[in-house]
């Protein structure tokens, strides 16, 4: 199988460094000397272009290797100095245009004037900044760098240069929040009016500080009924000002939904470049290496003609997984199931040539009677109800296959 410019590829691009890590980060991300950053972004470069060797002669069959969507995340890309930023983008502008959504994160505590020339000179048009919270306390409580006045001044300011497809992250379950502190969040958010919204639970993940904090007693999160009670809240007030959910935890504007998370829920085809970046293609997934030497020495030098696969062997190592149809098929369910619009059954059959319910009908009949799922007959799709949307987890590990 060619990808084609149709069938699409997208770029994830992973830059490791945070000024602080936040209490509940589990990401790849750490602080770092102004020289470690400098190696970083060279290695990464030369990992781009050797990427661009390989996947031109050996999958795409293009004459020029294209990005339908790019995202660049951490970490936190604006801890990068804005040349070095710079360096970056201008060298994936190679493999875009104009119809390429082109996202990069932002932290409001690192996000400068300069930064925002940058984005605009090298055709960002996509920014998420993560808010988490209006509360100062709140933000203190989670470790982030950033007060919420911060936060406004980087929104005004990516406003006034002209940015209008902005993402804000906020963040329930907070330790010490409450139902009255998140709906003063969600307000403040709505009279920004950005084009999207993304709004998650916290989840205590291992090796975290927080993690720390919860086996010791010292965590003080809400439990699952006011879990509950603010996602309803969330999807409450947001849809009364015209947000459309179209996944499990994500709001847009008609028409503003995010391009580059749809290709991960649909399964489509991605490469993700840096420090322990994620790759799939062709129903094949592979991670780089998580070892900041091990990343820098391999990807140095530029790779001298025919020396490109080789490079990419080596940070790849033995982590190609080639999923098998099964796993493929469960993938495109739990995932695609994520999406307010859900599944299409004749999208199903063309890509795994068997009919959906023969896979899959016991577990779709009896979620179609307990009201979790519902069909819409005239395109065809299943889809979470709002019931089964509450208690996801539970529906979407039924479409696990023995």
């Amino acid at each position: 199988m060619k990808i084609t410019k149709k069938d699409g590829l997208s770029l994830y691009i992973h830059i490791p460094f945070c000024v602080q890590k936040c209490l509940y980060c589990d990401f790849l991300s750490f602080s770092a000397s102004d020289r470690k950053k400098q190696d970083y972004v060279k290695a990464l470069l030369n990992e781009l272009a050797a990427w661009e060797e390989v996947l031109k002669e050996k999958i795409l069959g293009m004459d020029k290797l294209y990005f339908k969507t790019v995202f660049m995340g951490g970490g936190t890309p604006t801890c990068l100095v804005p040349s070095l930023l710079f360096e970056i983008l201008q060298a994936v502008n190679k493999y875009t245009d104009e119809n390429t959504e082109f996202t990069i994160e932002a932290n409001p505590g690192t996000i400068t004037d300069s930064h925002i020339s940058v984005f605009k000179e090298t055709g960002i048009n996509r920014v998420s900044l993560g808010l988490q919270s209006a509360q100062d306390g709140e933000l203190k409580k989670l470790g982030r760098i950033h007060t919420y006045k911060e936060f406004c001044n980087s929104y005004q300011k990516l406003q006034k240069a002209g940015f209008g497809n902005i993402n804000i992250d906020i963040m329930a379950d907070i330790p010490g929040q409450d139902i009255v502190s998140y709906k003063d969040t969600l307000e403040k958010v709505l009279a920004l009016a950005p084009a999207h919204i993304s709004v998650y639970s916290l989840i205590v993940e291992p090796g975290t500080a927080f993690y720390k904090m919860q086996e010791q007693g010292e965590l003080d999160i809400a439990d699952e009924d006011t879990d509950r009670q603010m996602y309803n809240l969330a999807k409450e007030i947001l849809e009364k000002h015209g947000y459309n959910r179209y996944e499990i935890s994500n709001y847009s504007k008609n028409g503003m939904e995010c391009q580059h998370n749809i290709t991960y829920w649909t399964g489509g085809n991605y490469l993700g470049i840096g420090l322990g970046a994620s790759s799939y293609i062709n129903g094949t997934r592979f991670t780089g290496t998580r070892d900041f030497n091990k990343y820098t020495s391999i990807f140095n030098e530029k790779a001298e003609p025919g020396m490109a696969e080789s490079q990419v062997q080596k940070n790849i190592g033995s982590s190609y997984e080639r999923l098998s149809v099964k796993n493929q098929m469960e993938e495109f369910m739990f995932l695609g199931l994520r999406m307010c619009k859900g599944v299409s059954k004749s999208e199903f059959t063309d890509r795994f040539g068997i009919n959906m319910d023969e896979v899959y009908g016991d577990v779709i009949k009896r979620f179609l009677q307990n009201g979790l799922l519902a069909e819409d007959i005239n395109s065809g799709r299943i889809y979470l109800t709002a019931r089964g949307i509450d208690i996801s987890n539970y529906v979407l590990s039924d479409f696990i296959l023995d």
